[in-house]
């Protein structure tokens, strides 16, 4: 506490008047950081196309362009790794980062199964299937190598299509 206080050129009275303990702390920094991030993705999806299979491309593209940020990797192992001893922070991570991804694809999901018929019965599981194939892939390369970003594109855009294959299980 007292080499954050000094970061941020506060006395650690200061600080622990904000943040009493540094999970809190910590629980301030995730949220910060997870709004920050969710603003830089909805401007790369300010200019999204009508049709609905390409704009589901688009928001697996800003997805997967999102998830191979320095800081966003560095945040998700360092959640991944103290998760059991800091409960509190990763459900605010999943809470405000993953859950609202989720939601969001899920409004995308009905909306467009609306204006393009058969409407999908499960459009959550379908958020979930896409978010799981886009996050565990990168998890799984990164762990090994340096992921092209046209590569992570494309991922994204085969991942959309193996979805949209299966539509009629939808």
């Amino acid at each position: 506490m007292e080499a954050v206080a000094s970061a941020a050129a506060v006395s650690k009275r200061t600080l622990y008047q904000r943040h009493s303990t540094k999970e809190e702390l910590m629980q301030a920094v995730v949220e910060d950081r997870v709004r920050t991030w969710a603003d830089d993705a909805t401007a790369r999806n300010s200019d999204l196309p009508d049709a609905f299979r390409e704009r589901m491309i688009c928001h697996a593209k800003t997805m997967m362009h999102s998830l191979g940020d320095p800081e966003v990797r560095q945040f998700d192992r360092l959640i991944l790794q103290t998760a059991a001893q800091f409960p509190g922070i990763a459900l605010t991570f999943y809470n405000i980062g993953y859950s609202y991804e989720l939601q969001f694809l899920t409004d995308e999901i009905i909306r467009g199964t609306r204006d393009e018929p058969p409407p999908a019965r499960r459009p959550k599981l379908i958020a979930q299937q896409l978010c799981s194939m886009i996050l565990g892939w990168r998890r799984t390369e990164e762990t090994v190598r340096e992921i092209d970003p046209d590569e992570a594109a494309q991922f994204a855009v085969e991942a959309v299509n193996v979805l949209f294959k299966g539509r009629d299980n939808w």
